[in-house]
């Protein structure tokens, strides 16, 4: 949408769209591209709505990026699915860890409040993770490439 003001209400109505549509979601599809799909749709329902508006993408230029967006779908998926095999592996205290940070949203403060330790030991771990994760994710995005 080029920087378009109305972005964060194009992203809600998209956002209640899947949420209306989702007992007609087929767990068989991805997901992302599903999602994609009703975003593109609500793209070009906005821009039909406000098409007085001279700075707007012209419907070629919309397509090409939405088939840029398909096509690094399956990389995001890949992706996703690696994160997700490397979290299953940390220790426990680690996986928890990361679960409330970033899954539950708590903030470092809290976090190291409860443990007893400093924000700085919690930061400083949580950084340590963060690294470990990236490594073991393009080791599995390598080692799926090569099958």
């Amino acid at each position: 949408m080029g920087g378009s003001s109305d972005v964060p209400d194009v992203l809600q109505q998209t956002n209640l769209v899947l949420w209306r549509q989702a007992p007609e979601y087929d767990p068989a599809r991805e997901f992302l591209a599903w999602a994609y799909t009703v975003a593109r749709y609500e793209v070009m329902t906005h821009r039909k709505r406000v098409s007085r508006d001279r700075l707007l993408l012209d419907d070629e230029l919309l397509d090409r990026v939405a088939a840029s967006v398909a096509r690094n779908n399956g990389d995001l998926e890949e992706r996703l699915r690696a994160m997700k095999a490397c979290v299953a592996k940390l220790p426990d205290p680690q996986r928890q860890l990361v679960r409330r940070r970033y899954a539950d949203e708590q903030p470092v403060k809290a976090i190291a409040t409860e443990l007893g330790q400093q924000d700085t030991a919690v930061r400083v771990l949580l950084y340590r993770i963060r690294v470990a994760l990236a490594k073991c994710i393009r080791k599995a995005i390598e080692a799926g490439g090569k099958k």
